[in-house]
């Protein structure tokens, strides 16, 4: 039976018949790496070859098993797992969806192709530790897709398939503007409207040395990210929630252990979400951890207010008397980096969204906030609003903290 994949434009096109096993593609947002991976996936897959798709979270690992799966499923003989967002053609070859932050093993048998979605984002050390096994008895491929996130261990892969020596590599830099495909005028109007830096990060694929960074000491690659391994070391937990609705919401929850250091254990980080939804969120949250207080946006009373009554117990994060917007924070991002400097604040690696906007927080023009007084740009500060605020609260309130009503 002769199936007929998805058309792809002549740079796609380029890529998947490229001979290299270890393909990077640094790609700008809406380039089509998403589509380019399906057909190369289909294509493994029904000549009977096992394909791994690994992305950073299972909410990025669904946008890949939304393009295959409706694909997959009008193939004759086509089994769709659901439960398990795996798909089994009749000749034998197979695609399987699995997410980097899952708790469950990465181990598996021999892979034929493994697809690292938004690869910057993913650990290194699930790359090296549990990924790359499962192509060597096969001697199977790999593609890296991601847009750039600094020079970390993606910058090292793409500069491989550069480097003549690493014989099996090739390495691409896609702009958005390569795909023939986006509107006239999109990228221009981007570029208008964006910091310089972001746009030449999301749009033009570069590998920026992010100048202006604001959290300078916390980068996903040191010891201001971990892993997870158990709840026991904390003996108190704090929350701290960014109301974002039609932008990202983003809630930290923070355990704190006997020697005052705050981990940032759970999460969220959600767009489109109303208060009642954010309520039920938090109020699971509540019943596992039992955080003390959950400090919210004190620009927002009425949300706050909405939370208690749903039986939380938030209160708006602490300013100084007669502080001013700025100055307010300029302190809390004081307190954060004290934190990040000394070793008494880090982030769990099962937070991909988390440390990726912590990463991205910038001042504006790559200033460094220092004499310039700037406040940090507004461009997805919801994560840094979130932690700022548990912070100055657990620094201010802790030990003396009032009561809170909440409905009964």
């Amino acid at each position: 039976m002769r199936i007929k994949l998805p058309p792809l434009f002549a740079a796609q096109r380029e890529i998947a018949d490229d001979p290299a096993r270890f393909k990077v593609l640094s790609c700008g947002r809406r380039w089509g790496k998403t589509q380019l991976c399906s057909v190369m996936a289909l294509a493994t897959a029904l000549g009977g070859g096992v394909v791994w798709w690994v992305a950073p979270t299972s909410e990025n690992a669904k946008r890949g098993w939304e393009k295959v799966e409706p694909l997959a499923k009008a193939i004759p003989g086509t089994r769709v797992k659901y439960a398990d967002r795996e798909v089994h053609f009749p000749g034998g070859g197979w695609i399987a969806f699995r997410s980097a932050d899952s708790k469950s093993s990465l181990r598996g048998p021999g892979v034929d192709l493994m697809i690292l979605d938004e690869a910057a984002y993913i650990p290194v050390e699930r790359w090296r530790g549990e990924l790359r096994p499962t192509l060597s008895d096969k001697q199977g491929g790999a593609v890296f897709i991601s847009t750039p996130a600094g020079r970390n261990w993606f910058y090292e892969m793409y500069q491989r398939g550069q480097d003549g020596a690493f014989s099996g590599w090739a390495s691409w830099q896609l702009p958005t503007s390569s795909n023939p495909y986006i509107p006239d005028g999109e990228v221009e109007e981007a570029e208008r409207e964006l910091p310089e830096w972001y746009y030449r990060q999301e749009y033009l694929a570069e590998f920026m040395t992010f100048a202006g960074k604001v959290y300078k000491s916390f980068a996903a690659e040191s010891d201001a990210v971990f892993t997870l391994e158990s709840l026991t070391p904390y003996r108190e937990y704090w929350g701290g929630i960014d109301f974002g609705y039609r932008n990202p919401t983003a809630v930290v929850v923070g355990g704190l252990d006997r020697d005052d250091r705050l981990d940032i254990v759970d999460g969220l980080y959600q767009r489109e979400m109303t208060t009642p939804e954010l309520a039920d969120v938090l109020l699971r949250l509540q019943d596992e951890y039992e955080v003390s207080r959950w400090f919210a946006d004190p620009a927002d009373p009425g949300g706050i207010q909405e939370l208690r009554s749903a039986g939380l117990p938030v209160v708006g994060a602490p300013r100084v008397k007669g502080e001013v917007d700025r100055s307010y924070i300029k302190s809390g991002i004081v307190k954060v980096e004290t934190r990040l400097v000394t070793g008494r604040l880090r982030v769990a690696d099962h937070l991909a969204a988390h440390i990726r906007e912590l990463e991205m927080y910038r001042y504006p023009d790559g200033r460094s906030g220092g004499e310039e007084k700037e406040t940090p740009l507004k461009v997805d500060d919801h994560v840094a609003d979130a932690l700022r605020y548990m912070v100055v609260g657990l620094d201010q309130l802790r030990g003396r903290m009032p009561r809170v009503r909440v409905a009964a």
